[in-house]
């Protein structure tokens, strides 16, 4: 891009070529400049003798060049614009930087002059950040090591009256060292009025953004011009996963006041105040073009800890030499053209990012709010399944308490009906004693009615003797038969009690047989639902997992899966309990089946032992 452009009032090109006579003046003033570099603020003769401010001064023709310039500036500034860049490379006269400076800028016009002297009056929300700043930073750099504590009251006034006049930028670190070089050549209100014009005009204010995307557009611009005219060094950096970023950022921040010495810097923010930020990416890349075969032999650590802090940042430590560096700096390639396209390209990116990044926050709050109807979803959710627990274990208990009245019922129906049967059976017992009684009592009868007999008869014992013993048998053989006449009837009457039972007990074991085989055919239906229900839970929870991961599912499908789970885990939990129940059913008619087995095999044995 072309950055003279955004430099007033100059214009980009370099208007007509310059003449052998002017070409020879310009030599003359540049090593005449050399001369003047060593004291920023003094007035040096053509010989070199210091003059004091009121002393009589003494001008060579190249101070007379300069002096035309400053006294006729709006001519040379629209006229000889080529010409008076030509100059300013080969470097402004340090009495002449001041003015000049101010000229370039057009900082005389500057509507905030009037307003300094107020703006220290207000209140800095910077204050603080300032100061801490100035006491870590002015003992670190050359730049900053002579100045008294005038100068460093006077850098700070000028940082805190703009970060109060533009309160949307601030104060921004890499401010400190354009306004401390500001107030090494000029007064404290000239350099703030400078360094406003600078942020207005000069695209340092964009560059301070925090949004950074002028700052982003410059890193580009520069890893594009290294992969370019370095590409062996862009290579390793990219191999070595180190970004333009990491080093270029305060070049841009500072001008590279940062990273030069005070000669060379103020050669170098000469031209960026006439041409604007292309020196620095000429600088910068003429620089790394310097550094090359250093820099490719470091790894990314070495880069990190070295060619940042060593190579770049500390330059002063080399004693640059300013000519030596500016023209490096020009013979870099730079394409006005390309930093369009460069720049367009950049905005494309950020264009595209920013559609994504909106993107991805409108899907962060689609996300956000999915999470929290899913959180109330769920919540009543739980409410309503706890509810539902709940009722279920009222039911339950309620269950529980009707099936032990139930029982205790049916134990007393069982002890009633034990008691029927122990009166009958105690029934039968004294009937059939009855009956015993009955045939001894007629036994006896028929014992007394033979001893009267035989004493009726004992005179005629030999004469019936035969017969005595014909009805002795006869009756002894009577007795025998009523005997068991009588244990055959008991027999017989116990015989057609127990086939009762046995038919009783047979009709219920049928029954019983023909509910357990009806209940495990509903058990085994339960027992496929079942199944089938979890098969059913576990595809929805799949569906659920999924849709959570699907952040783009409509909101009716979840408050559908959820109800779904709901339902199914109550079916569950239903079914669970009637298999159970069923389970403890048919367990215990396994149990009352091996009791009446027990029972009629007992009943079959007292059968076998009674006729015996």
């Amino acid at each position: 891009m072309d950055f003279s452009s955004t430099v007033p009032p100059l214009s980009p090109s370099l208007g007509s070529p310059l003449s052998p006579d002017e070409m020879k003046l310009l030599a003359k003033l540049e090593e005449q400049n050399r001369l003047l570099e060593t004291d920023s603020k003094s007035l040096y003769s053509v010989n070199g003798v210091v003059k004091s401010p009121s002393s009589p001064k003494i001008f060579s023709f190249e101070e007379d060049t300069w002096g035309n310039v400053v006294k006729e500036w709006d001519d040379w500034s629209k006229r000889k614009v080529g010409q008076l860049k030509e100059l300013i490379r080969r470097g402004i006269p340090a009495h002449l930087r001041a003015v000049v400076w101010q000229l370039l800028c057009d900082a005389q016009n500057v509507s905030a002059r009037q307003q300094y002297s107020e703006l220290l009056t207000i209140s800095s929300p910077s204050k603080t950040l300032i100061h801490r700043d100035l006491k870590r930073i002015l003992p670190q750099y050359l730049l900053f090591q002579n100045h008294n504590s005038t100068s460093q009251e006077a850098l700070f006034n000028v940082l805190k009256a703009y970060s109060v006049l533009d309160r949307e930028i601030g104060y921004c670190q890499g401010s400190v060292f354009i306004v401390g070089l500001l107030i090494t050549q000029m007064s404290e209100e000239e350099a703030f009025c400078v360094f406003v014009r600078l942020m207005k005009d000069f695209r340092m204010r964009e560059l301070y953004r925090s949004s950074m995307v002028e700052l982003g557009c410059c890193i580009h611009q520069l890893d594009s011009m290294i992969q370019e005219q370095l590409p062996e060094l862009h290579s390793h950096f990219q191999t070595q996963g180190f970004h333009t970023s990491m080093f270029s950022s305060s070049w841009f921040l500072n001008i590279l006041l940062s990273s030069l010495p005070l000669a060379a810097a103020l050669r170098i923010f000469d031209i960026f105040m006439c041409e604007g930020l292309e020196i620095v990416f000429r600088v910068g890349l003429a620089i790394l073009h310097m550094k090359q075969t250093e820099l490719v032999k470091l790894d990314e650590e070495g880069m990190v800890q070295s060619f940042c802090f060593q190579c770049l940042q500390n330059l002063e430590s080399q004693d640059l030499d300013p000519d030596r560096m500016v023209k490096a700096a020009f013979q870099i390639k730079y394409n006005p053209r390309k930093m369009k396209q460069l720049r367009k390209d950049y905005a494309s990116i950020k264009a595209k990012e920013l559609e994504e990044q909106e993107e991805l926050n409108g899907l962060f709050r689609e996300n956000k709010h999915l999470k929290q109807r899913l959180d109330i979803l769920e919540k009543r959710c739980s409410e309503k399944l706890v509810s539902q627990l709940k009722k279920e274990l009222e039911n339950t208990w309620l269950n529980e308490a009707k099936s032990h009245s139930t029982l205790k019922e049916m134990k007393a129906k069982i002890l009633q009906i034990k008691e029927n049967e122990l009166i009958s059976s105690r029934l039968r017992e004294a009937e059939a004693l009855t009956g015993l009684k009955e045939l001894k009592q007629h036994i006896k009868d028929l014992e007394s009615k033979w001893q009267r007999q035989q004493e009726h008869c004992g005179g005629q014992q030999k004469v019936v003797s035969v017969q005595n013993e014909l009805q002795v048998d006869l009756l002894s053989a009577r007795l025998k038969e009523t005997l068991a006449q009588a244990a055959l009837k008991e027999s017989h009457h116990r015989l057609l009690q127990l086939q009762t039972e046995n038919e009783i007990l047979i009709n219920q074991l049928k029954r019983i047989k023909m509910q357990v085989s009806s209940q495990q055919e509903h058990l085994e239906q339960l027992t496929s639902q079942n199944q089938d229900l979890h098969n059913h839970l576990q595809q929805s929870r799949q569906q659920f997992v999924a849709y959570k991961q699907n952040p783009e599912e409509k909101q009716i499908e979840e408050a559908g899966n959820m109800a779904t789970i709901a339902d199914l885990q109550k079916q569950i939990t239903e079914l669970q309990t009637q298999q159970k129940k069923e389970s403890q059913t048919h367990l215990g008619w396994h149990e009352a089946e091996h009791t009446y087995n027990g029972r009629e095999w007992a009943q079959s044995i007292n059968i076998k032992i009674h006729p015996a």
